[in-house]
């Protein structure tokens, strides 16, 4: 498939130039004169990646974000890395029909499923091996952690391990690589590659009606742990956690508008009414400001021009609250993030800009009409004919 000039790009796996492991380099030269000679180096190198803990900077991004809380029933987190060979760059296993199978996985806990978690120094893994815990941490592998970097560690019953823990077969299907167009981002995005790989989750972020859970979603090697491989003597199933986030989730029955707007309705007293916040104003003053939620009324006397702006500027909504001489920005906040909602969306971007170009040039094309008191479609004969009595010249 011709992928040329297209801004986006699917591929189910990307394979590294060289996996992960200890190789050894052997160097030779043949010398014919002044006499014939051979001479030979050997090197022993050691190709390595970060399989215990991955950095922020190694990870673009992650859905749900941290900390969120929300519904997320018949949601299915998933991670974007900035390396698109990590999933791939280790080999473990045979592949499965025709495709690398990743040595990782995105796995879903929740605080109700006797998770426990903790940190430990990377020199301290041996120490964690205990009896009735099943942790087949492979001693003396290739690792470029040092002894003193933090390793998160995952622990969980055995039935939550079988609740979590994917198939072999659903591996390849949980991982793909993608290409995106990040030249229309910021300066900071726009200098990657565009390259990506995205392990999503097999297991959906369990919700529970009427109560927020806490969860925490896992990035864990599979190596050692798929088919069920737990001795019978082990109750419990230790992971590393190479990275790690929490979201908070509460099942809501009815999600319809109308019963979203009837809620805020019936609650609009437990919401906080007004809050002041820190507001920058153009002109660099520093003030407090009242914020409410926009979607709750609010009867006071609205600017249509405050310092020369139009009602169709964001300075423009902003509200005056006479009774305590300060402002209101609520609507002014919703204009804003209106406005920066649909220039987000490139193609909406390019009409927007275009539409103002134009109607800038119409402006600009009536002030030159006004000023000289000749019609652009004389103008422009004008212009044409001053060019033939200059070339006769």
């Amino acid at each position: 498939m011709d992928f040329q000039d297209q801004d986006f790009k699917l591929a189910d796996y990307m394979t590294p130039a060289i996996e992960e492991g200890r190789y050894k380099i052997t160097g030779r030269q043949e010398v014919s004169r002044p006499v014939s000679e051979d001479f030979q180096i050997h090197k022993e190198i050691c190709i390595a990646a970060n399989t215990r803990t991955l950095a922020g900077q190694d990870v673009f991004s992650v859905y749900p974000s941290p900390e969120q809380q929300g519904d997320f029933a018949g949601t299915l987190p998933f991670l974007v890395l900035n390396n698109q060979v990590y999933p791939w760059i280790r080999h473990w296993r045979d592949d499965i029909d025709g495709r690398p199978v990743p040595w990782l996985a995105l796995i879903v806990v929740s605080e109700e499923e006797g998770a426990a978690e903790t940190d430990v120094k990377n020199s301290e893994l041996p120490g964690l091996k205990e009896r009735g815990v099943f942790f087949p941490l492979k001693e003396g592998e290739v690792t470029s952690c040092r002894d003193d970097d933090n390793i998160h560690i995952l622990t969980v019953p055995k039935q939550t391990y079988r609740n979590v823990m994917p198939a072999a077969e659903d591996l390849p299907w949980l991982t793909h690589v993608k290409f995106v167009d990040l030249s229309a981002t910021e300066d900071t995005i726009a200098e990657q590659d565009g390259w990506f790989s995205t392990v999503i989750a097999n297991r959906f972020v369990p919700s529970y009606e009427g109560r927020c859970v806490k969860s925490t979603v896992h990035l864990v090697s599979v190596d050692g742990y798929l088919n069920g491989n737990i001795p019978a003597d082990c109750d419990r199933v230790r992971f590393i956690s190479i990275y790690h986030w929490s979201v908070y989730s509460e099942k809501i029955q009815d999600q319809s508008f109308l019963a979203l707007m009837d809620e805020i309705g019936r609650n609009s007293r437990t919401v906080k009414d007004q809050s002041l916040k820190p507001h920058y104003l153009r002109t660099g003053e520093k003030t407090y400001s009242r914020y409410h939620s926009p979607l709750r009324p609010y009867h006071a006397e609205r600017y249509d021009n405050l310092g020369g702006e139009k009602r169709y500027t964001a300075d423009g909504r902003l509200i005056n609250d006479a009774q305590n001489g300060i402002l209101d920005i609520s609507y002014s906040a919703a204009f804003n993030l209106g406005r920066m909602i649909s220039l987000s969306r490139r193609t909406e971007a390019e009409k927007i800009a275009a539409w103002r170009k134009e109607q800038a040039m119409e402006k600009h094309l009536r002030m030159l009409d006004r000023a000289i008191g000749v019609s652009l479609q004389d103008l422009c004969e004008i212009c044409g004919k001053l060019s033939e009595d200059s070339g006769r010249m």
